[in-house]
């Protein structure tokens, strides 16, 4: 098989987010300098990864204004290099998805749950009312049920269909939150493809389980 398709096929180690989590790190200062430029410029990658699949998202189909006649040509090539780049990279940021985002997430609608919106405030997010929070922390609490298995120290691997179904997730995300449309489609649509990769891993061990305990 061509090293590029394998590469993508076959199931790869997902990357935990915090590997030295309750352990102790006796790495060099050296050693522990270079992971943390390294874990700086993943999620500032990201980031822009993230940013340019907005982007595409937003502006399709009319196509980025900036560019005239080339707007969806380029609103189109925006968005299918960032899908080729959170697939192609899927283990690395896998965990980051329910810790980094999911995570703050649950603790804004929770506040505002308890404590009640803020209409004056400049952020967005604190103008939400307690209906919007409650919206908020169900999905949130669903994308954790659903990949909470690429959380720990020992995640599990990420398998061609975790790589599609999470993409498709992101994508699917940022298209809701463009369109704000309700029912919200294309929320719904993501949390299937959250599913039906979590049914085919728990389909996957229900098989492995019989082979170990034999």
């Amino acid at each position: 098989m061509h090293p590029i398709l394998n590469r993508i096929l076959e199931p790869a180690l997902t990357s935990p987010m915090d590997p030295y989590r309750w352990r102790r790190d006796n790495r060099r200062v050296s050693e522990k300098v270079v992971s943390g430029l390294r874990l700086a410029g993943g999620l500032i990658a990201g980031f822009l990864v993230v940013a340019m699949a907005f982007g595409g998202v937003a502006t399709l189909p009319t196509g980025a204004p900036t560019y005239g006649r080339y707007g969806v040509l380029v609103s189109c090539i925006a968005l299918c290099v960032s899908s080729v780049i959170m697939l192609w990279t899927v283990e690395r940021w896998a965990a980051y998805l329910t810790g980094f985002f999911c995570g703050p997430a649950i603790l804004k609608a929770m506040s505002i749950i308890l404590s009640g919106p803020n209409p004056n405030s400049p952020i967005a997010s604190n103008q939400l009312s307690r209906t919007e929070a409650v919206e908020v922390l169900a999905a949130c609490v669903m994308v954790i049920a659903l990949t909470w298995r690429f959380i720990g120290r020992r995640p599990a691997a990420t398998t061609f269909l975790d790589r599609l179904a999470l993409t498709f997730f992101v994508l699917a995300a940022l298209k809701q939150a463009v369109t704000q449309h309700w029912p919200p489609i294309a929320l719904i649509l993501g949390f299937a493809a959250l599913l039906i990769a979590w049914c085919g891993y728990r389909w996957k061990m229900s098989r492995n389980r019989p082979a170990l305990l034999t």
